[in-house]
């Protein structure tokens, strides 16, 4: 009985680490996404995730990290960090399908994106969707928000992904925030703090120092 609740305990402080802080089963969970065989090695984390997950993307120091290792980058790789249970790494991946452009992981970034299982890497999965700027992309997003912004005690990504939005509107020339100004406003009604223009206008400046790192990348 001490072993059951020993190995319990155990396996709820490794999902909380994993970044599964908030467990919910929602229209998304049985969604098909990417996921890994086998845990991803200390080597591993340490070259491609533990220079990247933390802090600004916009320094000199994350772009000399990833020039270290870009060579080795391509779709396996970015797939092998998508598919670990761990907001880290999926945020890394998130970001590197970003900078390589790997429009053909946007199905799976999408459903992890509906999925919600870890909290952080929300954010990231929107900056990803909305460098690929898709109609489906679009889609997600869309989805995404006509779900969770449902869910007034589920505080995720509603902010990045409604700022995702405005980014693809604001390049395409549509609006496509609109739509979900209502259910926004009835979210953050216990939400103080959550100010979307605050939102989208970081979310926009970080896409721009993504563009432009996309571009020192080509050059």
């Amino acid at each position: 009985m001490f072993k059951k609740i020993k190995d319990k305990t155990q396996e709820l402080i490794s999902l909380h680490v994993a970044g599964a802080t908030v467990r919910h089963k929602g229209r998304f969970s049985d969604i098909k996404v990417i996921e890994n065989a086998e845990p991803l090695s200390k080597e591993f984390i340490e070259k491609y995730v533990a220079p990247f997950y933390l802090g600004s993307k916009d320094t000199d120091k994350f772009r000399k990290s990833y020039f270290e290792i870009s060579g080795s980058i391509d779709t396996e790789l970015v797939s092998k960090l998508l598919g670990d249970f761990n907001w880290r790494p999926r945020s890394v991946g998130a970001y590197f399908a970003a900078l390589s452009n790997m429009n053909s992981l946007e199905e799976n970034i999408g459903n992890l994106l509906l999925r919600s299982d870890v909290c952080f890497a929300g954010h990231d999965y929107c900056i990803a969707l909305a460098s690929f700027s898709s109609p489906e992309a679009i889609n997600y997003l869309n989805e995404y928000l006509e779900y969770y912004l449902e869910q007034p005690d589920l505080w995720f990504d509603q902010s990045s992904a409604m700022a995702a939005l405005s980014f693809i509107g604001a390049n395409n020339g549509t609006d496509l925030v609109t739509p979900h100004t209502a259910a926004w406003e009835s979210f953050v009604a216990n939400k103080p703090n959550w100010e979307l223009a605050s939102s989208i206008d970081e979310f926009s400046q970080q896409m721009e120092s993504l563009n432009e790192f996309k571009r020192e990348i080509s050059s």
